[in-house]
């Protein structure tokens, strides 16, 4: 069965076999007992608390994370959403900035709202996609998260992507050709298929076995459900 085919028949509700092996071949291993996957996006608020903070969370209780970068967009636009929810509901965004400043606050991060929002997010989403087993994609990502909502940089050009990579002293040269690569692009869009084939409509979510989570005020819950299921 290759990925394709069998990705269409996970999709339309493969079983628990047709999961292991496409989420084996997306990803690599299947799901540890204690594993927690986190579906975000870059241009998401709550995924840059969440992933920010999930690292030291997550080693505290011996759990293994693995982050998995979705276009958002694609899975709004599968909703009938032009854009971000947010976008439509003026008091709802005005909320959800007051609300993310005061959540960074208590979580010692740095925010400043950004002047646009939401924002192109697709090239750091193939990085994380065509290095997600590199010992520096978490710090990647993180970094990527605060140059958006803490420097108000413009991640969606390769300028401020090439200086995040060569201020963690990582080649531009050996890292921007395999993320642009097709076989990239390919599975990025595959990933964000197997997300909307979850059921995942936000982000940041987390799956723990078969439980969706969603929101960074779920983490806890996520990393509880890990270990005792329902209990």
């Amino acid at each position: 069965m290759n990925l394709l085919n069998g990705a269409i028949k996970y999709f339309v509700g493969g079983g628990n076999q047709e999961r292991q092996n496409i989420d084996s071949q997306l990803f690599g291993a299947y799901p540890l007992n204690k594993q927690i996957d986190l579906y975000f996006d870059f241009s998401s608020p709550y995924s840059y608390l969440a992933v920010a903070r999930i690292d030291k969370m997550a080693a505290a209780h011996g759990i293994k994370i693995r982050l998995v970068p979705v276009v958002l967009g694609a899975i709004f636009n599968r909703l009938g959403w032009q854009s971000s929810p947010f976008l439509a509901q003026p008091r709802k965004l005005a909320y959800m900035w007051q609300d993310v400043k005061r959540q960074a606050n208590k979580y010692s991060l740095e925010f400043e709202e950004p002047t646009q929002f939401p924002i192109g997010s697709i090239l750091p989403a193939r990085i994380a996609t065509a290095f997600s087993d590199a010992p520096w994609i978490h710090a990647f990502c993180v970094n990527v998260f605060k140059s958006y909502f803490a420097l108000n940089k413009d991640i969606s050009t390769t300028d401020t992507i090439e200086r995040i990579l060569k201020q963690m002293d990582l080649d531009p040269q050996e890292i921007l050709p395999r993320a642009s690569s097709q076989e990239t692009k390919d599975r990025l869009k595959l990933i964000t298929e197997q997300a909307d084939s979850l059921q995942i409509f936000g982000a940041p979510t987390f799956i723990v076995h078969d439980q969706l989570f969603w929101g960074d005020d779920r983490l806890e819950d996520a990393i509880k459900f890990c270990f005792g299921g329902e209990k």
